[in-house]
């Protein structure tokens, strides 16, 4: 994954949804943000936004203790390499997850590898 980015999602402008922190919302006890992002294959990621690998996806999902709330299929289409997802969880766990933003993010073995983007 690279090019991690916050995403505002129109869901987002109703009165279910209250803003807790930058990109964060909150309905009841459980908190929400979307994040967009491009898969790269050359990590053996898939290269459409209509098929989101699992993997790193699965291990950023177990290393932070969110879950995927939407998948924007609206957006997540064949003809598209940006991925969009709605993830939920507690909101430290939310908040630690949006640290992925500008990381370059994938798999080496069994190991989630996080690190700084290059900027080219």
């Amino acid at each position: 994954m690279k090019n991690i980015k916050d995403f505002y999602s129109d869901k987002y402008c109703n009165e279910f949804y209250v803003p807790v922190a930058k990109g964060i919302y909150k309905v009841e006890d459980t908190c929400y943000t979307s994040l967009c992002f491009e898969q790269e294959p050359e990590y053996g990621e898939n290269g459409n936004a209509g098929d989101i690998a699992r993997r790193p996806l699965e291990d950023i999902l177990k290393k932070y203790g969110v879950f995927v709330q939407d998948f924007y299929d609206d957006y997540n289409l064949l003809t598209s390499s940006v991925c969009h997802l709605e993830f939920a969880g507690e909101l430290e766990n939310i908040k630690a997850l949006r640290e992925l933003i500008g990381k370059h993010v994938y798999c080496k073995g069994d190991e989630l590898v996080i690190e700084e983007q290059d900027q080219k």
